[in-house]
C-alpha cells in the first residue's frame, strides 16, 4: 500500500466515522428480517400502545426457537458492536450473530424479564465471515418476541 506524505510538514488529526453495518428501528414498516418455524415475522404498528407512531419486528414462533434472521456485509477480523432493543420482558428471547441464519458462534444471548438490561441488549463480536447474519429468536412456541433499534456498527 502506498504511503501518504505530507510535504508541508503540517501536522493533522483525521477522525474515523463510524460505518453502520445494519440499522433498523422499523419505523418505514418494512423488514428484511425472514421467518423460520415463525407463524409470523413481519412488522407491527405498536402506536395504541406508544405515545404517537410506533413499529417494532414481531417474531410469532410455530415451534420452540423459531426466529426472524438477515444478514448483513462484515469484514474478515474487525471487531463489531450491536444493540438491540429487547421489548418483551414477559417471554424470553435469544440474540444470535454468526456465520449462518440461526448460528450463534460469535454471539448467543438469552434476555428475560430478569435481565437487569433487557430493554437494550450490547455487546461486541469478531466477524469471521464476509457475510454475517442475527437471528432473533422467540424462544417459546406460540409466543411472540418483539424486537426494535437493531443497530450494528463497526468498532473504530
Amino acid at each position: 500500500m502506498p504511503s501518504l506524505i505530507n510535504t508541508n510538514n503540517l501536522s493533522k488529526t483525521y477522525n474515523r466515522v463510524t460505518t453502520v453495518c445494519l440499522s433498523q428501528d422499523f419505523q418505514a414498516g418494512t423488514t428484511s428480517f425472514t421467518g423460520t418455524n415463525t407463524s409470523a415475522c413481519g412488522v407491527v404498528d405498536v402506536s395504541a400502545e406508544e405515545d404517537g407512531s410506533k413499529r417494532e419486528l414481531h417474531i410469532t414462533s410455530s415451534a420452540t426457537n423459531g426466529y426472524g434472521s438477515r444478514s448483513f456485509n462484515t469484514t474478515i477480523g474487525t471487531t463489531y458492536n450491536y444493540s438491540i432493543d429487547f421489548v418483551t420482558p414477559s417471554s424470553p428471547g435469544t440474540i444470535k450473530i454468526g456465520e449462518s441464519a440461526g448460528d450463534g458462534t460469535h454471539v448467543s444471548t438469552v434476555v428475560t424479564a430478569a435481565d437487569p438490561g433487557y430493554s437494550t441488549i450490547t455487546g461486541s463480536f469478531v466477524a469471521t465471515t464476509k457475510a454475517t447474519h442475527i437471528s432473533l429468536l422467540s424462544n417459546v412456541s406460540s409466543r411472540t418476541s418483539r424486537w426494535d433499534n437493531i443497530i450494528i456498527t463497526e468498532n473504530n
